[in-house]
């Protein structure tokens, strides 16, 4: 008998204080009345790194291995809050985001090597660009313009001043759906800069055999 799949995604968390902006941004959509609008609660607003779906939960070591070898490459860094925008856009919204700003090139190189880690054991990689961004509300129902400009405007009227903060973990996240929403529920964690010595040793004999380069 295969073994149960589980739904995860690996992210980074977020201060108490980007959520609470998610959480000002997220109301202010809803207050406006309408349709469809539907707010990210703010325990769950997080930056995510890697969408990997349903996986079997025998396999989740395999991803914690990953993340480690990934994380060992990158020391802590710092992001803050960046400016709102909304996928596909603004003229049509469907997801109400904020971007974060900072030290995106080790953010980039983090993702990269989270990528490479997973490839190499059997993981297909993102065909994506990497948009790094952290959800607060989406729209089921397809606005007017008029109602799409006043929910841009709404939900840019109650932003703060930028919140700074540091990456300095991995973290596994399960999903599990609610009648309230998603349930997000850690698996585990890898700390960025820590467990150098068991990435060198992996890179040098994958090195030594020919294995897939990049220290993976």
């Amino acid at each position: 008998m295969s073994a149960p799949s589980v739904r995860l995604f690996i992210a980074a968390e977020l201060p108490d204080a980007f959520r609470e902006e998610i959480a000002r941004v997220g109301a202010a959509a809803l207050a406006l009345g309408l349709g469809g609008v539907r707010p990210v609660r703010a325990e769950n607003a997080h930056l995510t790194l890697k969408f990997l779906g349903e996986v079997s939960a025998d396999r989740v070591e395999d991803v914690l291995a990953s993340m480690r070898l990934a994380a060992a490459r990158s020391a802590p860094f710092g992001l803050r809050s960046g400016n709102l925008g909304a996928f596909p856009n603004a003229d049509a919204p469907r997801v109400l985001w904020l971007g974060v700003e900072g030290d995106l090139a080790a953010l980039r190189r983090l993702r990269d090597d989270l990528e490479a880690a997973l490839a190499a054991v059997g993981f297909q990689r993102d065909s994506r660009a990497f948009s790094p961004h952290v959800t607060a509300a989406r729209v089921r129902d397809r606005l007017s313009p008029a109602a799409a400009k006043r929910l841009m405007n709404a939900a840019a009227a109650v932003r703060p001043p930028p919140v700074e903060f540091a990456v300095k973990r991995l973290t596994l996240m399960r999903s599990d759906t609610s009648p309230g929403g998603a349930v997000y529920t850690r698996l585990g964690e890898a700390e960025l800069g820590q467990g150098r010595a068991e990435f060198n040793a992996r890179a040098q004999r994958r090195n030594d055999t020919g294995g897939i380069g990049g220290g993976f």
